[in-house]
Order: C-alpha cells, then sequence, then structure tokens
C-alpha cells in the first residue's frame, strides 16, 4: 500500500545504515543485473528483516478486523460472552515493550 511504501521510505531515511546493509545483501545476492524476484526472498534475511520492522515499526491501520467469538471466553482474567465485537489493537501489540525492547527503534535485528 502507499502507507507501506511510505513508512519504508521514511524507515531508510532515517536509518541510514539498514538502508546500506539492505542494499548490499540485495547485491550480493541478486546482482547487478537483474530486479530481485520473490525467489529471493529467502536469500535475503536482512532485507525480510527490514520488510518485516517497517510494518511492526508503523503498521499501516492501527486496528485489525473485527470479530465475534463463538463460545464465551477469558481473557486475562475478563470475561467475554459469546458473540462479543473483538477489535485487535495491532498498535498496541506492535509497541509493547514486554515483547520488543525500545518498540518506538527501528531495529530489523528483531527479526
Amino acid at each position: 500500500t502507499t502507507s507501506a511504501i511510505s513508512n519504508f521510505f521514511l524507515a531508510m531515511v532515517l536509518n541510514p545504515a539498514a538502508q546500506e546493509r539492505a542494499q548490499k545483501e540485495i547485491d550480493t545476492v541478486v546482482g547487478a543485473g537483474r530486479l530481485p524476484s520473490f525467489d529471493d526472498r529467502v536469500s535475503l534475511p536482512y532485507v525480510e528483516a527490514v520488510i518485516r520492522e517497517v510494518l511492526r515499526w508503523r503498521a499501516v491501520v492501527p486496528l485489525g478486523v473485527s470479530h465475534a467469538n463463538t463460545e464465551d471466553d477469558i481473557y486475562d482474567g475478563f470475561f467475554i460472552p459469546k458473540g462479543t465485537t473483538v477489535v485487535m489493537n495491532i498498535w498496541a501489540m506492535h509497541m509493547d515493550e514486554r515483547v520488543y525492547v525500545d518498540p518506538e527503534s527501528f531495529e530489523p535485528e528483531r527479526f
């Protein structure tokens, strides 16, 4: 999406070392004679990590798609009756300091 691409460019401008490392990986694996293809993805682990970190660091949407639970449930001590609409807070999950140390920083090495 446009947002994801814009966030990617922002991440690269703000993190030139990550940009340089990703470019070197592409140059080494793919070379100058062609563009990367989807088949190259497994051979480009740092580039894959950059993509994952961009999507974590600046999520395209803050909330997930609404769901309704099919049965009564208890989550983290909270009772959620059957049929309750549940919406994931993607931003909160991506910025959870219990999962990601310094979540506001851009660190592809997390992945």
